[in-house]
């Protein structure tokens, strides 16, 4: 699971609404449209839940304009909700952990991809936050410029570089070390035994926690 803070999850679930609405275009009023529905019972339930569905939606959109990651246009009696440039960002950075995160479940495919940015120095902060992002999405650095990981990064980092403006300042090369010198593959080698080591520890603690777990089953059936 991804540890996340209160304002990505609220963001997070924003998105989900949007995609299932098609926008963020909230009225003043929750108008309600009875020509589709059943009988009158069936009218209020679904009114009710719909109300309640808005009401959540209104504090979600608040606390998100607080943290300065939505803002309000007034166009007569319609309130329209867009991102800022902090909260696209934010989003963007939040699609690229959960790429991340689903390309480290998928079947490895022998390939590594090697990162390389040359990011101006008026650009420095944008540099620093990119080598902090790599390095807790699990990148490996061979130098301060130079990440490396055994998973797919494209599109989400294309399209977060792309909104920082850095597109033209990166490059991603695709490598099967059949053919590395042997600097290169013993390289290779350091990562994959870290990775499976620490993969060894986690199946070692499952193990005694699986044993832990019956000796506790098979002490209470006998009390």
């Amino acid at each position: 699971s991804l540890d996340l803070k209160k304002a990505q999850i609220a963001l997070l679930e924003l998105r989900a609404e949007c995609l299932k609405e098609g926008s963020i275009h909230v009225p003043s009023r929750a108008r309600l449209s009875l020509s589709t529905f059943g009988p009158e019972a069936y009218v209020e339930q679904e009114r009710a839940r719909q109300k309640q569905e808005y009401r959540k939606l209104m504090a979600k959109l608040r606390y998100l304009r607080q943290v300065h990651y939505v803002e309000m246009i007034k166009e007569g009696e319609t309130r329209l909700y867009r991102l800022t440039a902090k909260g696209k960002y934010e989003l963007l950075k939040l699609q690229f952990i959960e790429h991340m995160a689903a390309q480290r479940k998928k079947k490895w495919d022998r390939a590594w991809r090697v990162i390389i940015f040359d990011i101006p120095e008026y650009m420095r902060k944008y540099r620093d936050h990119l080598r902090g992002l790599l390095k807790d999405n699990q990148f490996e650095m061979w130098q301060l410029s130079v990440w490396v990981t055994k998973y797919n990064p494209e599109p989400a980092l294309q399209d977060l570089l792309k909104y920082l403006g850095l597109q033209k300042h990166y490059a991603i090369i695709q490598a099967d070390c059949a053919k590395c010198s042997p600097r290169v593959i013993k390289v290779w080698k350091q990562m994959r035994r870290k990775k499976d080591n620490i993969e060894d520890v986690d199946l070692h603690a499952r193990y005694w926690r699986e044993q832990k777990r019956k000796y506790q089953k098979k002490t209470k059936k006998k009390m």
